[in-house]
């Protein structure tokens, strides 16, 4: 599933209420589906994708490399250090100070864009295993 919400529904013996109330989510795109293609992705990071020192589980490092200089390089530069995206009077921030310490931020601007800054949306462009991939490897960034 591309948003990966549907992994929220499942069996729902022996879990906890909240686990149940979980699962008993709508499917994705079904009429009880108040989830917006925005909130549906972020909610996929923060309860599937995360680890609990805010790690991408599951990425492919290496495939996340390659991603990154084919799609990433160009504006962001070979060690993604070619935008400090921190105030003037802030300690310098990078792609890989971003994608360590505010990985929502990190997350959503790849996905969706920020058209204010000339980011280019990717969530049409590359699968979700892609975009994890470039996440995991964003983080070994210095």
């Amino acid at each position: 599933m591309l948003l990966g919400v549907s992994a929220f529904a499942g069996d729902t013996s022996a879990k906890t209420n909240d686990e149940k109330s979980i699962a008993a989510m709508p499917a994705p795109g079904s009429p009880g589906d108040t989830l917006t293609r925005e909130d549906a992705r972020m909610a996929l990071l923060v309860y599937k994708l995360l680890d609990k020192d805010g790690k991408i589980k599951g990425a492919n490092i290496e495939r996340g490399e390659k991603l990154f200089m084919q799609n990433c390089r160009p504006c962001h530069g070979n060690d993604g250090r070619r935008f400090n995206f921190s105030l003037y009077y802030e300690k310098p921030a990078f792609i890989g100070d971003r994608a360590r310490d505010d990985m929502p931020t990190f997350w959503y601007q790849v996905n969706f864009g920020d058209p204010e800054r000339s980011m280019e949306a990717y969530i049409d462009e590359l699968s979700l295993e892609e975009l994890i991939d470039i996440a995991g490897f964003a983080q070994t960034l210095p």
